[in-house]
């Protein structure tokens, strides 16, 4: 840390009702105390109600302040918390006297890792505050307060003090080397080898549907014009957003909009309907769709179920992988021409669903389908552990398992303890990449530049 002291507004800008402004490091306090005269003895942790002036002693606004002395605040540092009116004038003209008594703006996530530096939270706890504040469901608040809460590194913590304790005993052996004394048992080693194995494997196994948790599900629906596409996407969203007619070609670009489906975020698509066409602009929009098809997670192609759809699709299910495409028969309440089990024969398929999107009818059934063509199945760790690891993680932890391979390889061939030491080094330092212990300042600046200013 530089030791400057760092101001930013807290909460997201704009007109409300509320700001909060947090000032942090060593002039704090004073920087307070020339705003407000006496804040310098204010008893920490205590709200206090004052009006805030400016250098040439006009009232700035009526505020709430509150002092958190070094150590025990956010930061670990001397910390002020002002909250002000939600005027984006107050708030300027209150960070400017901020800043013209010594403060400087802080950078993005510059305060959780002052957090991390002065040992308020390491490194996983710390990405942990940004997934909670991104969190849109139940279920990524979750997952985001367990790791916050420290679920995830005590797990990571337990796996390298394991591999410290072996490395102790194995170090000594090299250390007594003369006096032939073996201090480690290989089988012990070996088997707490491939028990570490078999814990790091089981977090690993979350890092898929974390993936998926954090970053979202895009799922595209596709079919050909007039089958009643937009009328889904509009009945899955639960608000109109796409324009719907008895018009063929009526869509034309890709809309996309967010809905939640058992703790996921998924990124819905409405496209251009696919078909032959002579019009250089819905050609376009049939393009934009293929490339949607390709690109996505999950395909829901629809298909007129009320008419003799055969001779509308034509070849356009070949640009669907079978492996993530859903097919749904929509216009039920019409009646379907051929049933939703004869469609799955003749598609090829083991399922497919029947749904009146105009009516809302089989939505649920649809919805739990989507679920489990994306998630099912990657959850369950998720759901009992609430552990979900991210792709910096689950590569750190794939490192440590690499270095036991090699552990276990070196055990099998009666390696020195030289070599058997190396690896055990390299799993535990792994292992530190996790929590923070063994990471360089390019890879925090990096984690930390992903953050919103003001956290």
């Amino acid at each position: 840390m530089d030791g400057d002291t760092i101001v930013a507004l807290s909460t997201p800008p704009g007109e409300s009702g509320i700001a909060v402004v947090r000032i942090s490091g060593p002039e704090a306090v004073a920087i307070l105390d020339g705003l407000v005269s006496g804040a310098g003895v204010w008893t920490p942790n205590t709200v206090h109600k004052v009006t805030m002036r400016d250098r040439g002693g006009e009232p700035v606004d009526e505020v709430l302040a509150t002092v958190r002395r070094a150590p025990n605040s956010y930061t670990g540092e001397d910390l002020v918390e002002i909250s002000c009116h939600g005027s984006m004038q107050v708030v300027g003209d209150l960070i400017e006297e901020i800043i013209g008594r010594g403060g400087r703006t802080a950078g993005k996530g510059e305060f959780t890792k002052r957090a991390f530096l002065n040992g308020k939270l390491d490194l996983a706890q710390a990405e942990a505050v940004a997934d909670l504040i991104s969190a849109e469901t139940k279920l990524q608040r979750r997952v985001a307060l367990e790791h916050l809460g420290g679920g995830l590194s005590a797990k990571v913590r337990e796996i390298e003090e394991a591999l410290l304790g072996q490395l102790v005993l194995v170090e000594v052996s090299i250390d007594f080397t003369e006096e032939e004394i073996t201090t480690y048992d290989p089988a012990e080693v070996g088997r707490i080898a491939g028990d570490l194995r078999r814990r790091i494997g089981g977090l690993l196994e979350s890092e898929v549907a974390g993936g998926k948790l954090r970053r979202g599900i895009r799922v595209t629906i596709l079919g050909p014009r007039n089958a009643g596409k937009s009328s889904l996407y509009n009945a899955l969203l639960g608000e109109e957003r796409a324009i719907v007619s008895s018009i063929p070609g009526t869509t034309r670009d890709l809309l996309r909009e967010r809905i939640h489906i058992g703790g996921f975020t998924y990124y819905l698509e409405d496209t251009a309907g696919i078909g032959e066409t002579g019009c250089e602009i819905e050609e376009k929009g049939m393009s934009i769709s293929r490339k949607a098809a390709e690109e996505t997670d999950l395909i829901v192609f629809v298909i007129d179920g009320s008419i003799d759809w055969a001779g509308t699709i034509g070849d356009e299910t070949a640009i669907c992988g079978r492996g993530k495409t859903l097919f749904v028969l929509n216009k039920r309440d019409l009646g379907l021409h051929i049933s939703a089990e004869r469609t799955a024969g003749i598609l090829g398929v083991e399922r497919v669903v029947a749904i009146s999107a105009a009516n809302a009818e089989g939505l649920d059934e649809l919805r739990q389908w989507i679920y489990e063509g994306t998630v099912m199945g990657e959850t369950g760790e998720i759901a009992r552990e609430r552990i979900a690891v991210n792709a910096r993680q689950g590569a750190a932890l794939r490192e440590a398992d690499e270095a036991l391979v090699r552990l276990l390889d070196a055990l099998g061939q009666g390696a020195p303890a030289e070599i058997l030491s190396l690896e055990i080094r390299a799993a535990a330092e792994a292992c530190g990449k996790v929590t923070g212990r063994s990471v360089t300042d390019d890879l925090l600046d990096t984690i930390f530049s992903r953050f919103c200013i003001g956290k």
